[in-house]
């Protein structure tokens, strides 16, 4: 259903139908554009706008989120130091250090790779992220013996992969980046709790940015994973239901839906850290920022200590589930994953066949 005022991109280009993005039709967008879409028609010309810079694009969309209170300022938190490790005055090539991210005010691990002649440094982080003239004062000792300093690092690590997994979704040519009319409709139309497209093109249009402009959506998850890293609730995990479930070399993938930053999709998380059952065989998978709900047939490869993983066999006396309640029975028979029950001081009638959701040893 088109809307009585069509509501078009900054660049005119896209017109929303109130399901999706679609060309605009011809001689219709720049009637339909406001005096504030000037910033874009060219009035005052935004540096996204007209290099299509994905660096000054990428900073504007986090001005937007910013805007939208979906981002929070960054402010500069120092990373777990020891006092076995200390600075000299220049660095040698190839010396571990946490480095101030583009002075937004987290550190990020990496490697000392060149020292400039003017007292800089080219940094290599560790996902594979450059950034040159890092002067010292953004620059801190990184202790590899600590404990504390490698569970920072790989919080880090494993957040940031997690965002960025999601958003190569989008970025079907592997170029690195995805277009802002992408991350719009990621932002108004997935997740439990999308935003208005006009509160979002109010922010994009305010800034510049047109909706064939590119997001480097690595530099993004970064200052994402930073900027959560002051949330008072971040110790709090969010708990996602995922289904089409496998954990393969202590990594969970699956489908996700209302995930609280990726929406509904496929997704591939940090390191198990942990997982249990309750007495409906309902997994809670654990990792470092999240708890997945997996049900009892939500796997395609159950892991091994899965509770259907454990047979019951003929003649065992077992605890019946029965619309809510656990009565004692024994097992008569069994059929592949279904289990011929009858229950103790009631006749045969009574006898079902049941899986072992229902059944638990005793």
């Amino acid at each position: 259903m088109v809307m009585d005022d069509p509501l078009f991109s900054p660049d005119g280009k896209w017109m929303w139908s109130g399901k999706e993005w679609i060309p605009s039709p011809p001689g219709q967008s720049s009637q339909n554009l406001s005096m504030q879409d000037s910033v874009i028609g060219g009035d005052v010309v935004h540096n996204t706008t007209i290099h299509n810079d994905p660096t000054a694009v990428t900073e504007a969309v986090i001005a937007a989120l910013q805007g939208m209170g979906m981002l929070g300022q960054v402010t500069e938190q120092a990373p777990p130091e020891s006092s076995e490790v200390k600075l000299p005055q220049t660095l040698d090539l190839g010396t571990r250090v946490f480095v101030n991210w583009k002075n937004h005010g987290h550190f990020y691990a990496g490697r000392v790779v060149r020292s400039n002649s003017n007292g800089t440094y080219l940094i290599h982080y560790d996902d594979g992220d450059v950034e040159d003239d890092v002067e010292m004062h953004r620059i801190k000792p990184l202790d590899e013996s600590s404990e504390e300093v490698r569970a920072y690092i790989e919080q880090d690590n494993d957040a940031e992969m997690e965002l960025i997994e999601a958003f190569q979704v989008f970025d079907r040519n592997g170029s690195g980046t995805i277009p802002a009319r992408e991350y719009l409709r990621i932002l108004t139309e997935i997740g439990d709790d999308p935003i208005p497209v006009e509160d979002v093109l109010d922010e994009f249009i305010a800034l510049g940015i047109e909706l064939d402009s590119e997001i480097d959506y690595k530099a993004l998850a970064k200052f994402m994973v930073a900027a959560e890293s002051l949330d008072e609730n971040d110790s709090i995990k969010p708990e996602v239901t995922i289904n089409e479930a496998q954990i393969q070399d202590n990594v969970l993938t699956g489908f996700a839906y209302a995930h609280p930053k990726l929406g509904d999709g496929p997704i591939t998380t940090t390191s198990v850290l942990s997982i249990s059952y309750d007495e409906r065989a309902t997994a809670r998978v654990e990792t470092r920022n999240t708890i997945y709900i997996v049900g009892p047939t939500g796997w395609n490869v159950r892991p091994s200590d899965h509770p259907f993983n454990k047979p019951f066999n003929v003649g065992e006396n077992v605890s019946i589930e029965w619309q809510g309640t656990w009565w004692n029975g024994v097992v008569l028979d069994v059929d592949q994953d279904k289990f011929l029950v009858s229950y103790d001081d009631y006749n045969s009638s009574w006898d079902e066949w049941v899986d072992a959701s229902r059944l638990k040893s005793r």
